[in-house]
């Protein structure tokens, strides 16, 4: 069974953010719809991009949802909501990889916010990894540091993009 919160001990964080000239609403409908993120969660350095998503439990839009997501390289991963604030924020736990990061972590938890700042909004996506031990706590925080977080500002880079182009 899947802990329902984020936990606080034995994790490491990494966090980004962009401001977007769009509404809340535009920006929350954007990254939270599994139609369309395929569109802007795009391949970065060794992270495939997304390919297709499949609702196990839906629609994706209450707590429980639940929905797998299956990269380009073939892998996959599901995702669970943990949290539901419409144009606000949402909150969900990624389990099930059937990549490397298995191994390491095996526990995934991903925050959204978006904010309104004079006009415009500010999404901020903070990922949060489960170490599974001392040891693969070293390995994980390398992959966070130098390769995911740049998935994750190339992934808001492109929502941007999108988002500023409607």
């Amino acid at each position: 069974m899947t802990d329902k919160t984020i936990p606080t001990k034995g994790i490491l964080k990494r966090s980004v953010n962009t401001t977007v000239k769009c509404s809340q609403e535009d920006a929350f409908a954007l990254i939270s719809s599994s139609d369309e993120l395929h569109l802007w969660l795009k391949k970065c350095g060794a992270v495939p991009g997304a390919k297709s998503v499949d609702i196990i439990k839906g629609p994706y839009d209450f707590i429980g949802a639940k929905r797998k997501i299956t990269f380009e390289s073939g892998d996959t991963a599901q995702e669970e909501l943990l949290s539901y604030n419409s144009s606000a924020n949402y909150s969900y736990t990624v389990t099930k990889f059937s990549n490397f990061l298995e191994k390491l972590s095996g526990h995934g938890y991903g925050q959204l916010w978006f904010d309104n700042e004079l006009g415009e909004t500010r999404i901020t996506w903070t990922y949060t990894f489960k170490y599974k031990n001392i040891f693969k706590r070293a390995a994980l925080s390398l992959f966070l540091t130098f390769v995911y977080k740049k998935f994750l500002n190339n992934s808001l880079k492109e929502a941007k993009r999108i988002l500023e182009k409607k």
